[in-house]
């Protein structure tokens, strides 16, 4: 009994290992430059979601800023990753319950204010640094892809912007309002996606430790014409940044953009120079 559960349990730490060989053999070839996204601004390096950290993302030279949108009870698009302002500032209370002019007595961390979509549009039309907006608490604000949408439109930053979401209706509605408009469709704890809703989405977003686990999803997507934008869980790493980078991804959203930056750079798979 013994010897079958050792066995068993070599088998189970074995496979991720030659499941890494047969993919490394049969990959295809690897996006020649590697994009670097910061994931709420570069949390590792500022307080998430403010502008210090959107700034400070443009200056390292980071390619995208990504950040999570929800809606006042007024109808506002403000940016906190939450859905309540408990960890973030010197508040309490859900977004979706609260007023604009309720939002703006609050303080960030950092002392800033809270910032609205269109403020963080602003910066990014400022600075020439892509965005990544994801929409998230859709239930609560059905119709709000419709309002981030116009936004941008109306901004002319469209070219420079990618709508995120697990809401893949969302991402939908957003596609047949407008076609060339570029939507990555988030997924968790997913081994597998061999049907990435909605199916024309241009990118398909996993957790980065579930590629690690399976790196056919990227040979997958490729072979479907998407790109692959991983976004990170628990590891969070420099080691995971290389591994990912070799296997093939095209996107990084990270906490540490620097290192990312740092490692792509090293590889030659990134043309911007680090600017610490």
């Amino acid at each position: 009994m013994r010897r079958r559960f050792l066995t068993l349990l070599a088998l189970f730490f074995s496979l991720p290992l030659i499941n890494h060989i047969l993919y490394r053999r049969f990959r295809g070839p690897r996006p020649a430059i590697i994009q670097i996204a910061a994931h709420r601004g570069g949390a590792a390096l500022a307080p998430e979601n403010t502008a210090a950290a959107f700034r400070n993302a443009a200056r390292i030279g980071a390619d995208w800023i990504e950040f999570d949108v929800h809606r006042t009870e007024d109808g506002v698009l403000v940016i906190m990753h939450d859905d309540t302002v408990n960890r973030m500032t010197n508040g309490k209370g859900y977004i979706r319950d609260m007023t604009w002019e309720q939002l703006q007595q609050l303080r960030v961390v950092n002392g800033e204010m809270i910032l609205t979509f269109g403020e963080v549009i602003a910066i990014a039309q400022e600075t020439g640094i892509g965005i990544l907006p994801e929409l998230k608490s859709m239930h609560y604000a059905p119709g709000m892809e419709y309002q981030a949408l116009e936004m941008v439109q109306r901004a002319g930053y469209i070219h420079k912007t990618i709508f995120l979401s697990f809401d893949h209706q969302a991402l939908a509605h957003i596609k047949a309002q407008a076609p060339d408009v570029r939507v990555a469709s988030l997924y968790n704890f997913t081994l597998s996606i061999p049907h990435p809703e909605p199916a024309d989405a241009n990118i398909i977003a996993p957790m980065a430790e579930m590629v690690l686990l399976n790196p056919w999803i990227i040979h997958q997507a490729h072979a479907q014409g998407r790109e692959v934008w991983v976004w990170f869980g628990a590891l969070d790493a420099p080691w995971t940044y290389r591994l990912l980078m070799d296997l093939g991804v095209d996107a990084l959203i990270c906490n540490d953009p620097v290192t990312a930056l740092r490692l792509a750079r090293r590889a030659g798979r990134h043309p911007q120079a680090v600017r610490a």
